[in-house]
């Protein structure tokens, strides 16, 4: 039986769906869903302009005075732009690329956020040509197959790029735009290319995004604008327009980053500051300089600010007091949070209210702890294939849970527990790529996510493994490793990473020195401590049986900060285990 939520479009009354619990062995000890739920009120979604320029045109209209975007690569800022500037800088940057880039042609992207980069964005549109952004993270042999894939006939570099053209026979012949520049005042003849220019269309590609192919050939997710314009009026709906100033971390090369941090902030008249490290101390400088009032960050940047905070309340000599107040916050308003906080809040600009966390699991201890500061935390679920599927709100922010859709997002449960969805966030499908394209969607046109899920009591989404990682156990039973994770999170580990030593062995790795969210005077014997407690919690299939330190200084990881599981258990492979 499956399990659908379709949210209806009216968000000022409560309805009753009928959800029917997930099937399948890898479902056992869930709790039951109700057969009738009552689904909270929910927030609307807009409707925006069809197109990016008409989008940035809009804005313009509406306060091109207003600051828009600022750099900050240390702990000064480097540079501001109003909407309007912001508008130029689009029209300089689209006639640049109408005049250096044939109509549909594809260009690689590389470079830290930045005015370049988010004017490439829009440019990209209005120039009808295609963007390939790269990670900054992606190695040489992950970019040559992109270029295989994608056919690029130009490269745009920009400052914090490592990419280096001439040392690939793959890449030396293609010329190379400086990204930087490209927001510089056009020729005459680069004008008068883009006066002949066709406008991408909505549904049309404007952008490939691609996966790191580090195990085989990358896949390149088709973006139009339509996906991410419905990506960005459902945050919206999450985060509704108000005098909000961001501060932004994640690479432009990210859906998330170019909805959350770019796009949104175009359609709500928002300011966004970017920064280009995650130095603490720097993040910390452009949240107070900035006067940020939210952050767009994933879960381990989360864990290294409070980190960094909780580090500087021991130096100070506030430990305990500060542990005391962390203790007790949860029985007071967010407002008494602040006070009680309030040193903290002084050295973050004294603005900073609501976080916006994605692209990975947020434990609940680490949202609790953030909210214990008085600060609220939202957590979204989406994918670069389906954009920004569901989120909590600021007003409903449960732990454990990544929120509810709003129509037009449609979420289904199949019988394995797989979640699918459809809407006009979901991608049309891979680069070139028929096979693929046909597997990532049901017969019936759902796009298939890859995570197990279910529905609680008020519809929300809970996230419960992925497909891929899910281990088969000798016994027929199976085991999603995030739930072995979050039994150890729950004990204060960081990061734990499970995987399969060998058949039928459950062990985790952890980074020495750092397996703990509070250093324990002893690593190992709190390891031991630990691993006996969460195997208490834990069923028989489940339990723990050996742990191993990780080699390496830190976890291969996604750009976006996502540990790369089976990267892991290949390096783990052959490593002795401890009890």
């Amino acid at each position: 039986m499956l399990s659908v939520y379709r949210p209806a479009p009216a968000p000022d009354r409560m309805h009753s769906r009928r959800l029917a619990r997930p099937g399948g062995g890898a479902t056992k000890g869930r709790v039951p869903v109700p057969a009738s739920i009552a689904v909270p009120a929910l927030n609307p979604v807009p409707v925006l302009p069809p197109t990016l320029p008409q989008l940035l045109a809009a804005a313009i209209a509406k306060g091109g005075s207003a600051p828009f975007l600022g750099v900050r690569t240390s702990t000064t800022r480097d540079r501001s732009l109003t909407f309007a500037e912001f508008g130029v800088a689009v029209d300089n940057a689209a006639a640049r690329l109408a005049d250096a880039i044939p109509q549909g042609a594809r260009v690689l992207v590389q470079g830290a956020p930045g005015p370049g980069f988010a004017a490439a964005v829009f440019a990209a549109a209005r120039a009808g040509v295609i963007l390939v952004p790269l990670d900054p993270r992606m190695t040489l042999d992950n970019i040559e197959r992109v270029a295989v894939l994608t056919e690029p006939v130009a490269i745009l570099l920009g400052a914090g790029s490592v990419l280096e053209p001439v040392t690939s026979a793959q890449l030396a012949h293609l010329p190379v735009i400086d990204l930087d520049d490209i927001i510089d005042t056009p020729s005459p003849s680069a004008i008068a290319a883009l006066a002949l220019r066709r406008t991408t269309g909505a549904d049309e590609p404007m952008e490939i995004l691609c996966t790191s192919g580090s195990t085989g050939n990358p896949k390149g997710v088709t973006i139009s604008q339509t996906m991410l314009l419905a990506s960005t009026a459902r945050c919206l709906a999450t985060i509704p327009v108000g005098n909000n100033r961001f501060v932004s971390i994640l690479p432009l090369s990210h859906i998330m980053e170019q909805v959350a941090g770019l796009v949104y902030s175009v359609a709500a008249g928002a300011e966004t500051e970017y920064i280009t490290t995650l130095r603490p101390d720097v993040i910390a400088a452009a949240i107070k300089g900035h006067r940020a009032t939210a952050l767009v960050v994933v879960p381990q940047v989360l864990e290294l600010l409070f980190g960094a905070i909780r580090r500087e309340a021991e130096r100070s000599g506030s430990g305990t007091m500060f542990r005391r107040a962390l203790q007790m916050a949860p029985l007071l308003p967010m407002s008494m949070r602040r006070r009680l906080f309030s040193k903290v809040h002084r050295a973050l600009g004294g603005e900073l209210r609501l976080i916006i966390s994605s692209a990975a699991h947020l434990p609940p201890s680490l949202q609790r702890n953030w909210e214990a500061l008085g600060i609220e935390v939202v957590q979204g679920y989406g994918s670069t294939e389906a954009g920004l599927v569901s989120s909590n709100f600021r007003d409903r922010r449960p732990t454990g849970v990544v929120g509810w859709t709003l129509a037009p997002i449609e979420l289904r449960i199949e019988a394995d527990g797989e979640a699918v969805v459809r809407g006009p966030s979901v991608f049309a499908g891979y680069w070139h790529d028929p096979v693929s394209t046909a597997a990532a969607f049901t017969p019936d046109g759902w796009y298939r996510t890859g995570d197990i899920a279910e529905f609680d009591g008020t519809g929300a989404l809970r996230l419960i493994g992925r497909t891929r990682s899910m281990m088969a156990m000798p016994n027929g039973m199976n085991v999603h490793p995030e739930d072995v994770e979050a039994a150890l999170v729950a004990e204060g580990l960081v990061e734990p990473v499970v995987y399969e030593a060998e058949p039928g062995r459950i062990a985790f790795a952890f980074r020495p020195n750092a397996a703990f969210s509070v250093p324990p005077a002893d690593e190992t014997a709190a390891l031991t401590v630990a691993v006996r407690a969460a195997n208490r919690k834990l069923a028989t299939h489940q339990r723990i049986d050996g742990r191993a330190a990780y080699p390496d200084p830190d976890f291969p990881r996604t750009h976006t900060r996502k540990v790369q599981r089976s990267a892991v258990a290949a390096r783990m492979a052959g490593i002795p285990l401890s009890r």
